[in-house]
């Protein structure tokens, strides 16, 4: 197939969310805990968590279309059960999300550190996404934050500590292991290099 007929099929049958105001239930089977995995990419850590928490229902949020569509194939050939992506931007897609205070679980993997200054608007940790999640998620559920990126890393931590709705669980605000228990790609890769993972959990008040 030529690559702009590739390009084509990505975007056109790339998972989307409903048009306006959705309801999380209505998107996921089942009854169990909600979970958001946010940034998904080549999707390793929606299988591992899927079959980890086989109890949880899982919707994970990709913004580029090819990995979207790649995942989405894999998950209706696999039938994995408790797990449904969305293609798009978190922010937009969780601002029409329903209802409040029903995420128990969040994770965020290694988001594009965007260097650029023109780019930071592209940058999807920051004061809307934390502001929807603060409307989303139920007391004490659990945000889970990683990236290889020092810098970033210390940004994150200062952005999370500095929202009321929030509590870092540790005194330094990192934690030596993934809570959840699913490695992304990213993560897999970076432990076989031995490169430095930054890792961090805050729990909703």
């Amino acid at each position: 197939m030529p690559e702009s007929d590739r390009r084509r099929l990505y975007r056109e049958q790339a998972p989307r969310a409903p048009e306006g105001p959705f309801s999380l239930e209505s998107v996921l089977e089942g009854t169990g805990p909600i979970e958001l995995d946010i940034g998904f990419g080549r999707g390793l850590s929606l299988f591992e968590r899927a079959a980890l928490a086989p109890e949880s229902r899982i919707l994970g949020i990709e913004v580029k279309t090819k990995l979207a569509y790649q995942v989405d194939q894999r998950l209706r050939k696999r039938q994995v059960p408790n797990v449904s992506v969305f293609c798009g931007d978190a922010r937009e897609i969780l601002k029409r999300a329903e209802p409040d205070r029903s995420v128990r679980r969040v994770s965020l993997h290694f988001p594009d550190p965007w260097w650029k200054k023109r780019h930071d608007k592209r940058r999807v940790v920051g004061e809307t996404l934390l502001g929807e999640l603060e409307r989303l998620m139920e007391p004490r559920a659990e945000l889970f934050i990683q990236t290889d990126v020092e810098h970033r890393a210390g940004q994150y931590l200062a952005q999370i500590g500095g929202c009321p709705a929030f509590e870092l669980v540790s005194a330094s605000g990192y934690v030596d292991e993934n809570p959840f228990g699913a490695r992304s790609n990213r993560e897999k890769r970076a432990i076989e290099d031995g490169l430095p993972v930054w890792r961090i959990l805050a729990l909703r008040r």
